[in-house]
């Protein structure tokens, strides 16, 4: 069962315009209880539903909690109800660099060398822990969440975003199509590539080139990647393992000016899932 948050002092951390579709709303999130809301959904998604194991401090509290929740900013779908009360439904986790540095690096380097990208001549956004309520999993609850991250991107002036995005299980034998897949038809180019560290690398080249459908093979990713890829985003070289969350994770990037015109327009580039 959705947990509601009293609404009557409801409001964004940010201007990012009006982002609506009926009774759902996207913001980010500036109480500490609508941030606690988005805990509690990742706990439901990441490890009642997808068997991730938590800490002991995360099974009492029931949230999926960690130390850059602090220093992040948290987009949220929210539901307004008729009480006046809001449920969160989906959300995603947002790390600028100046941000970082109060804690002093990114989530994706625990996974991935990111040299590449901390020395990229603009401003930069990991993105990360994005989901969705099983209820809410439709088209309208996507395109907020895709509306609100290309509203953050143009309002912070954002040229490349990236992070890690997730194959539920850990045995990468079980996704080995789409991973060779993506290794061979969506490998980012060197100066962008992000590179898996060498005692978590996992080899994505589990099968040659011509014995893979592309289109078979796109059509069985999580629909987040697919997400990322339509928006002209690579992967990195190797995937890595991820135990605690039970996920095979791939590295992703996105250049801001690669996404195409039609994109924005879809989604709406005046206002515009994975456990990373």
């Amino acid at each position: 069962m959705l947990e509601c948050t009293p609404f009557s002092s409801l409001s964004p951390l940010y201007d990012l315009g009006d982002l609506r579709a009926g009774t759902l709303e996207v913001l980010v999130a500036s109480r500490p209880e609508d941030i606690e809301a988005s805990q509690k959904l990742r706990y439901r998604v990441f490890f009642e539903e997808r068997g991730a194991r938590p800490t002991a401090e995360m099974k009492a509290a029931r949230r999926d909690m960690d130390v850059f929740d602090a220093v992040c900013d948290h987009l949220l779908v929210v539901e307004h109800q008729s009480d006046r009360s809001v449920r969160v439904v989906g959300t995603y986790r947002l790390l600028r660099y100046e941000m970082m540095k109060k804690i002093g690096h990114f989530y994706t380097a625990g996974e991935y060398d990111i040299g590449h990208i901390e020395q990229y001549n603009g401003q930069i956004l990991e993105v990360g822990r994005s989901c969705v309520d099983p209820e809410y999993r439709n088209r309208a609850v996507m395109q907020l969440l895709w509306r609100g991250i290309g509203a953050y991107v143009a309002r912070f002036d954002i040229g490349l975003m990236f992070g890690c995005a997730s194959f539920q299980g850990t045995d990468p034998t079980e996704h080995a199509v789409a991973l060779a897949y993506l290794h061979h038809y969506h490998l980012a180019p060197e100066e962008l590539r992000l590179v898996a560290l060498k005692e978590r690398y996992i080899d994505m080249n589990l099968l040659p080139k011509d014995a893979i459908d592309p289109r078979e093979a796109f059509a069985s990713l999580p629909a987040l990647i697919k997400g990322y890829l339509r928006l002209g985003g690579y992967v990195g070289l190797g995937a890595v393992i991820d135990p605690e969350y039970n996920t095979t994770d791939v590295s992703i990037v996105v250049k801001t000016d690669l996404v195409t015109d039609k994109y924005f327009q879809r989604y709406g580039k005046s206002g515009m899932t994975d456990n990373g």
